[in-house]
């Protein structure tokens, strides 16, 4: 058995090894983007679903109405999905002075992100559709820079890149680094011209495609619609879509408060793995998962005799190698050099966390923001 588990560990570190590669080239591949100093001239509308959401809405709703676009080309859609702790008063109070925003408040069913976003595209003017979250907050250039990507490249979806900040505790710190690892993977993807993730505070996509795509995100999921979005653009033919590396194009989102809600929130991220469709995404999923799983069956086989201990030292050695050069260039472009200090110990934790989200997600209800979605 400890030749046979050898073997077979080693060749799903070496797919492994070689699956990030491809994700660093392509990162290497993808242009910072520098536009030209000609402003765009097309109308943008932004979406921002929010649930409970009445200690972010201050600080999103200034930085949305202090951004480096005319007001005329620029609408900012609210949509409050049925909340109990004062948002759309907060709401009401924020935008009351700014005839570019609207509020939209869903009332009974149907409930939920894809319901407000289907909710708020029903009101929608503008050529592009910009989609952020509530707890996220944008560079002043955000909309400008995201708007002049879409003018001069013609691309249909934007994939736009975003960072946990602020992350002053450990917990914070290993939340950043986990999902600087998603978001790197994401512009690898992208890179060699099979992009598989998005990340939902930073999209932009092209409104006619939308209005059709918003109704027919898949509902059986509690979270999801940014990569249904995604897996939704692919099918269609010649649509375009890339990744927009621009210091400027950055939005900020806030790491979950504690070990419960990251847990629950990467559960909820994790239950949509059923749903996905692209062959790619599904094969980076199970690899990344049984991975970890051979990590940490290597170290329970380990600590019984049946293998040697030195075969997870290998492994975890060989997966660090791996994802080391892609981490410390995503670290660069965010200007973050000091989650290098918890690599290491992300590299241990991680098989542990990901067997206990990728099963939990399977057998617990999936609830967003205290309200289950069926």
């Amino acid at each position: 058995m400890s030749v046979y588990f050898t073997i077979q560990a080693l060749i799903f570190l070496t797919l492994y090894f070689f699956l990030i590669f491809a994700f660093f080239i392509g990162w290497l591949r993808t242009k910072r983007v520098k536009p030209d100093q000609k402003p765009p001239a097309i109308r943008v509308s932004i979406l921002i679903p929010c649930r409970n959401e009445a200690e972010n809405i201050p600080e999103l709703a200034a930085l949305l109405n202090q951004q480096d676009y005319p007001d005329e080309l620029l609408e900012i859609i609210w949509i409050d999905d049925h909340s109990t702790d004062g948002t759309d008063v907060i709401l009401d109070q924020c935008i009351q002075n700014q005839n570019n925003n609207q509020l939209v408040k869903l009332t009974g069913k149907p409930y939920g992100k894809k319901a407000a976003l289907k909710a708020g595209m029903e009101l929608a003017s503008g050529e592009l559709i910009l989609l952020t979250d509530a707890d996220s907050r944008p560079g002043t250039r955000w909309v400008q820079t995201m708007a002049k990507f879409f003018e001069d490249t013609g691309h249909d979806l934007i994939l736009g890149p975003v960072v946990l900040d602020p992350a002053h505790t450990g917990l914070d710190q290993i939340q950043k680094l986990e999902y600087l690892s998603l978001v790197a993977s994401s512009v690898g993807a992208a890179g060699i011209g099979r992009p598989i993730m998005a990340q939902g505070p930073n999209i932009g996509v092209k409104a006619s495609d939308y209005l059709t795509i918003v109704n027919d995100l898949d509902g059986r999921f509690a979270s999801g619609d940014d990569v249904f979005l995604l897996q939704a653009m692919k099918k269609i033919p010649g649509k375009r879509i890339g990744y927009l590396l621009n210091p400027d194009a950055i939005v900020r989102s806030k790491p979950a408060k504690s070990l419960t809600d990251f847990m629950h929130q990467r559960q909820r991220w994790a239950s949509k793995a059923t749903g996905y469709k692209d062959p790619l995404m599904i094969l980076t999923t199970m690899l990344i998962f049984l991975v970890n799983i051979e990590i940490l069956a290597a170290l329970v086989f380990g600590l019984f005799g049946s293998v040697p201990m030195i075969l997870v030292l290998i492994l975890l050695v060989i997966k660090t190698l791996a994802d080391l050069p892609l981490l410390k260039t995503a670290m660069r472009f965010f200007n973050c050099p000091d989650l290098l200090f918890w690599v290491i110990p992300v590299q241990l934790l991680y098989p542990i966390y990901i067997s206990i989200v990728g099963i939990l997600s399977q057998i617990v209800t999936i609830r967003w923001k205290n309200r289950s979605e069926s």
